[in-house]
């Protein structure tokens, strides 16, 4: 196991993950966010109670975007002041209530982050396993109207999480948080992690869905048999 990453003080990772198939347990999707908090520092329990209302939350939201085989199982929020602040997880059981057909297991919405920070590597995004095969338009394209809902009920989920706070903690912004910086020109190891990890705010308002289909290869976790 490799040493921990530096703390982001006031940030708070949340891990959200399901199944992409209930009759099959090694179809897994999963997204990481991160939101920025004020106030008291969030306590285990307190962490479990900022992750059932996020799971909520994605409830009221998403599940609309998500063809009933796609479930949501569980959230983890995890204080990323210090390697011993708070962590807590959610289980649920959240299915999607789209009246579709599933799309492939490596497809996906794109919702793209702005940032003011130009670095190598891309802006901060996430991959959405959302819609259905009617909301296909050809081979390389969701529908209009699709991404348009995509995006919409994102952008939704994103500003209801700021309500998702508890016991003295306001989760007070939506963010990213880069870890590694990069040498140039490339002389020297490649990589290095922050001494400071930066941290970007994002307004919910600034997510944006990407029309062309995106693709999850890669992403899909395998395990042997």
């Amino acid at each position: 196991m490799g040493a921990p990453l530096n703390p982001v003080p006031n940030v708070l990772r949340v891990v959200l993950e399901g199944f992409v198939d209930t009759s099959s347990a090694d179809t897994l999707w999963a997204n990481v966010l991160h939101f920025q908090y004020g106030g008291t520092a969030p306590s285990n329990a307190a962490c479990v109670v900022i992750a059932t209302n996020i799971a909520n939350t994605w409830n009221t939201n998403v599940a609309s975007l998500c063809p009933s085989p796609t479930t949501l199982q569980s959230v983890t929020v995890t204080d990323l002041s210090s390697t011993t602040a708070g962590e807590g997880e959610a289980l649920v059981l959240h299915a999607g209530t789209r009246g579709d057909d599933s799309i492939p297991a490596n497809a996906a919405v794109l919702i793209s982050y702005p940032s003011a920070i130009r670095y190598k590597g891309g802006h901060p995004r996430s991959y959405l396993y959302v819609l259905g095969n009617a909301d296909l338009s050809g081979a390389t394209n969701w529908s209009t109207a699709g991404t348009a809902e995509v995006q919409t009920k994102w952008q939704a989920f994103l500003t209801g999480c700021l309500s998702a706070g508890t016991a003295g903690t306001t989760i007070s912004g939506f963010c990213s948080v880069r870890y590694r910086g990069k040498f140039l020109p490339n002389a020297g190891p490649p990589h290095y992690y922050l001494t400071t990890p930066i941290v970007n705010p994002i307004a919910a308002s600034q997510a944006h869905a990407n029309q062309q289909i995106a693709s999850q290869r890669g992403r899909i976790e395998r395990r042997s048999a």
